[in-house]
């Protein structure tokens, strides 16, 4: 999983089409989702939220971000906000939707879409003295960080994750967002440097959204083409 590849593809599809179980379709889109392959990427998250008994937020937030890649940007936020009506959150009270919602109105330039964002991600943040934290808190702490209620050198280094796969996965989100708020200050140099490292780190990493954020904003920023199956021509 290190170099996405034709065999690794071909794996992950091999193990849905014996088990039929829709976690390995999931993993096999998310290989798709790594070397641009977005339109079987959506048309699979379309059957996984059509079939699955309960709904997840990061279906809809996957489905969303391939009709962001895609262009497709109304779209990309319809599904993005009926992300926020689902049963099963990352990050149970406090869902990811006004965090991709304030990505979106950054990108867009959307004033109104950024404040309709912060006035629900306000409400996860009832934190009076960040520096009695001293572990990672999710989404209320990136909420913190876009509300500038804290320091990012602390949201980067100190709320560390103790076990190391965790630690990776929540340094891919810390690094993307920190990109972002870069771009919102007008920093596009350190920015890049930022989003970078979020897709950079061992490929644990892939079940985190920012990562494919993370590329797709490096790649648009710096125009490499990151969306290449390692063994193709």
């Amino acid at each position: 999983m290190n170099r996405p590849s034709i065999e690794c593809l071909h794996l992950f599809a091999d193990e849905y089409a014996k088990s039929g179980e829709l976690g390995d379709l999931r993993n096999h889109n998310m290989v798709l989702l790594d070397i641009g392959e977005w339109e079987e990427a959506k048309h699979n998250f379309i059957k996984i939220i059509n079939e699955e008994e309960y709904s997840g937020e990061g279906d809809f937030i996957n489905l969303g971000m391939i009709e962001w890649f895609l262009g497709n940007t109304s779209s990309a936020i319809h599904f993005w906000r009926r992300s926020i009506n689902t049963e099963f959150a990352a990050c149970p009270g406090a869902p990811d939707t006004p965090l991709v919602l304030w990505y979106a109105g950054q990108r867009l330039n959307d004033k109104k879409l950024i404040k309709e964002s912060l006035k629900k991600i306000k409400r996860y943040w009832k934190v009076t003295d960040y520096g009695a934290f001293s572990g990672w808190m999710g989404t209320v702490a990136i909420a913190g960080l876009l509300m500038d209620k804290v320091p990012a050198n602390v949201f980067l280094y100190q709320w560390k994750e103790q076990e190391g796969s965790l630690e990776h996965r929540r340094s891919c989100r810390a690094n993307f967002w920190v990109g972002m708020k870069c771009l919102e200050e007008g920093d596009e140099t350190t920015g890049v440097s930022y989003f970078k490292a979020a897709f950079s780190g061992p490929k644990i990493i892939i079940g985190e959204y920012e990562y494919f954020l993370a590329k797709w904003e490096y790649s648009k920023l710096t125009g490499e083409n990151l969306w290449i199956v390692s063994d193709k021509p």
